[in-house]
């Protein structure tokens, strides 16, 4: 059942609910006052059949026009009755033999017509007085059937504005639903114009983060395709190289052991680079996720680590000055974000000298003595697969720094770069610290 016909199936049901109360209420109410009147006619009739219980033309008449008496004798049996059955009194009647001016009311079934009677309590017996409510219930036959007619006019009305309201109200719904499976059916990642829904309710504001998510994931899939062609392209390099040493290696058997080791090296070289080169494209790829929990960490403690195991790789002294600034991160991504800085730097760097790390406040800067990196090609540093043309002749996937600005901007920061005083470059990232201290309340 679909959503927009339940709405008016509820609608529907609601109005009927509460057309029947009001229509009960109704119907109960007239009833009352009917009977109530009624009742005050045979009161004032009473009045007459008393002073006149023993008269003969009561029985002929009656006291008024359609009113039917009958006299009980105090052994209860019926004296006189033009009631249009006899009717024998029960036992609530007997009860009022001898207690004079005692009276009841109650409603019954003489012949084919319903009488209201009432009972009044003499000395020597009873008289009943009686009026037939005909009248009374043609009036409330009447009324339920101008109640079932209301009853059912107002449930299809409602129905049919429940089906009215909700189809505007699920309108936005069907439009997201047909997108979705438009790009279910197709796999293409575009809405129309019309498939964007203003507004500030729940609806709108769902159709903003509809929108909004299939945008993500055209980037997404846009990033994706880039990232695979992108990658075939850097990919066939080293594999052409590869491929190459080895139809030379084929094709010339009698090589001399100094070219053919020579070759061999070259190949060496160049899986090595693919082998580097496959790692990184499968760590773009699959997001860098990394299972970890983020911690408190001290920046200097992570850059040492990172500067460290540079050293030990590269031979390179990697000088560190940090203060005490502390980031919340995961500790493995800052890791590997400084050490892909730090790569970068001893791959530009060819003057054997030192490479610096600063750390202050969160800003983590890696300082180099290479050629710089050409104002042009600074904004365009962290993009994947960016290779200046002085990086070209370098080994190197172009991948490392883009990785550092994904680090970044997962954990609240951003990356930098910029020209070193005395020549070179200085690229690093900034992280939101950790106070370690309150400010003292006043």
């Amino acid at each position: 059942m679909s959503l927009r016909l339940r709405i008016a199936l509820l609608m529907a049901t609601l109005a009927a609910v509460a057309t029947i109360a009001v229509g009960a209420i109704s119907y109960q109410t007239t009833s009352s006052r009917l009977l109530r009147a009624v009742d005050d006619s045979l009161v004032d009739a009473t009045a007459v059949a008393t002073a006149r219980r023993f008269d003969e033309r009561l029985f002929d008449s009656g006291p008024f026009d359609g009113v039917v008496v009958q006299a009980i004798l105090k052994d209860g049996s019926v004296l006189r009755s033009n009631f249009p059955k006899q009717m024998k009194p029960n036992l609530e009647d007997l009860k009022l033999i001898g207690r004079a001016g005692v009276t009841n009311f109650r409603s019954t079934q003489l012949g084919r017509a319903e009488y209201r009677i009432r009972s009044i309590g003499f000395e020597d017996g009873i008289i009943q007085i009686g009026r037939p409510l005909v009248e009374m219930n043609a009036v409330l036959e009447s009324l339920r059937l101008r109640t079932l007619l209301l009853v059912t006019g107002v449930t299809l009305a409602a129905g049919a504005l429940g089906a009215v309201v909700a189809g505007r109200v699920t309108r936005p719904l069907r439009v997201l639903t047909d997108a979705a499976s438009e790009i279910e059916s197709t796999g293409r990642l575009e809405l129309a114009d019309g498939d964007r829904l203003e507004g500030r309710d729940e609806v709108g504001r769902l159709s903003t983060a509809f929108h909004r998510m299939i945008g993500a994931l055209a980037r997404s899939r846009a990033d994706q395709r880039r990232l695979v062609e992108d990658a075939g392209h850097e990919l066939r390099t080293p594999v052409t190289s590869i491929r190459t040493g080895l139809d030379t290696l084929s094709r010339y058997p009698d090589l001399p052991a100094d070219e053919r080791a020579e070759i061999v090296e070259s190949m060496r070289a160049e899986a090595s680079e693919l082998t580097s080169l496959v790692n990184e494209v499968v760590q773009v790829a699959s997001g860098e996720v990394d299972d970890s929990a983020p911690e408190q960490v001290r920046i200097g403690d992570v850059v040492t680590a990172a500067a460290e195991r540079s050293q030990r790789r590269s031979g390179r002294q990697v000088l560190v000055q940090s203060d005490d600034s502390e980031v919340i991160i995961r500790r493995g991504q800052l890791e590997r974000a400084v050490s892909n800085l730090l790569e970068n730097a001893v791959k530009f760097d060819q003057t054997d000298g030192p490479i610096e790390v600063t750390v202050v406040d969160g800003r983590i800067s890696v300082l180099d003595r290479g050629p710089g990196i050409p104002i042009a090609d600074q904004p365009l540093v962290f993009e994947r697969f960016h290779r200046s043309a002085t990086a070209r002749t370098l080994p190197g996937s172009g991948l490392g720094l883009s990785m550092v600005a994904s680090t970044a901007r997962q954990h609240g920061g951003e990356v930098f770069v910029a020209d070193r005083d005395g020549g070179g470059a200085v690229v690093g990232l900034t992280l939101p610290v950790v106070r370690s201290w309150d400010p003292p309340s006043v």
